[in-house]
């Protein structure tokens, strides 16, 4: 017998849109290149960084915190 077990992703975490990642992408392999492809871990970095980030990367970590997608497909 095989047990089930459900998860459900924290949408905060859930992977970038394409929209998300082009706004991140020069925070990413600036500030934490050293976590691709985890996306959970570059999540993660990008937070601890936010201050250093760019200003469109801010707005992306932001509405993805408070559940907002501030215009930015999801």
């Amino acid at each position: 017998m095989t047990a089930v077990i459900p998860w459900q992703v924290n949408a905060r975490d859930q992977a970038p849109t394409p929209e998300e990642r082009q706004a991140c992408m020069e925070d990413v392999f600036r500030l934490c290149s050293n976590h691709i492809p985890s996306h959970v871990a570059i999540l993660a970095c990008l937070r601890s960084k936010y201050a250093s980030l760019s200003q469109q990367c801010r707005y992306v970590i932001s509405s993805r915190d408070t559940g907002k997608n501030g215009g930015i497909s999801k």
